[in-house]
């Protein structure tokens, strides 16, 4: 239910509106993985289909996730494409079978190829009346400008530290822990979960290990640590960003830290970095990610950055 809806009072309230039947044009959702878009929706069509009553048939069946006028399409490792798509259409197309209107979610519009864009779009501009119509993306201006032109758009706030620590108690014992993987996760509860049950503050200990290799100047250790990353290595930069952002707020106020777990670690690794090769670091770091977005060679690049910062 709708209720269950919590910090996006901007979403809640446009989806009011649809239950309500005030709305009934495409709605566009738009805001990272994990902010509640497509729980929204669901809790939307639970209000919907089963008039308020939450041990309806109705909802019963959307959490089993078998209702027929509930339609879900989610973008995987490819994107959308534009068979899916025709699927879609034909079957928004038809009367729903329980319920008066039925509700058509896509996550991951903003992942379509252009043909299966243009497929949906035909049916945008003038949807079935018996069919609502919900959008997800994460990048608004990746979705094409005649679809956008054609919805409403709802934008998904970051979720608050507090609301994602909360969040994280059932899984996360160490408040400490459950606080640093609410820093990191850009205010997404889906990011920071996927994080605490795979265990990535693992890699972020990788890389202040990383950072103590370098100080030692063992290079061969140094340049073989980054080669084992292999495709974590990304995620990798991001935890040295957080490190380093850290470092570089230790004199002023450890209270705004976002790894509050290692603190004291911190604290040692700063002074045997010093200061100064701290600020070669951080702007190290920021040239290689502009690099990073040129689609450079990553590896090499790093090594690179690595070696200048502890070798100057």
């Amino acid at each position: 239910m709708l209720s269950a809806v919590r910090e996006q009072t901007e979403g809640a309230r446009f989806l009011g509106r649809v239950v309500e039947g005030h709305l009934t044009s495409p709605l566009l959702l738009v805001g990272d993985e994990g902010t509640g878009r497509r729980f929204s929706v669901i809790e939307a069509a639970k209000d919907s289909f089963g008039d308020g009553d939450p041990e309806s048939a109705h909802v019963l069946q959307i959490d089993e996730g078998v209702h027929p006028d509930l339609v879900v399409v989610s973008a995987g490792e490819k994107p959308i494409g534009v068979d899916t798509i025709r699927g879609v259409v034909d079957e928004a197309s038809d009367f729903p079978a329980y319920v008066s209107s039925r509700f058509v979610i896509i996550d991951g519009v903003d992942r379509m190829t252009l043909p299966a864009s243009d497929a949906l779009l035909k049916t945008l501009e003038d949807p079935p009346h018996t069919t609502r119509f919900f959008l997800l993306a994460q990048v608004y201006e990746n979705v094409l400008p005649t679809i956008r032109s054609r919805c409403g758009l709802v934008r998904y706030r970051p979720l608050s530290e507090a609301f994602i620590v909360e969040h994280l108690k059932e899984i996360e014992p160490d408040p400490a822990k459950a606080l640093v993987y609410a820093r990191i996760s850009g205010g997404s509860v889906g990011r920071a979960t996927q994080f605490q049950l795979s265990g990535r503050l693992a890699l972020r200990n990788k890389m202040m290990t990383l950072l103590r290799v370098g100080l030692n100047g063992d290079f061969l250790s140094l340049f073989a640590a980054v080669e084992d990353l292999d495709v974590d290595l990304p995620l990798g930069l991001d935890f040295l960003d957080y490190i380093l952002r850290d470092l570089v707020m230790l004199p002023h106020s450890a209270s705004n830290f976002t790894n509050l777990d290692v603190a004291e670690e911190l604290v040692d690794l700063r002074q045997q970095i010093g200061g100064p090769r701290v600020d070669r670091l951080v702007e190290g770091l920021r040239h290689l990610r502009g690099r990073m977005r040129a689609k450079i060679t990553l590896p090499f690049h790093v090594k690179t950055f690595l070696a200048s910062a502890f070798t100057e």
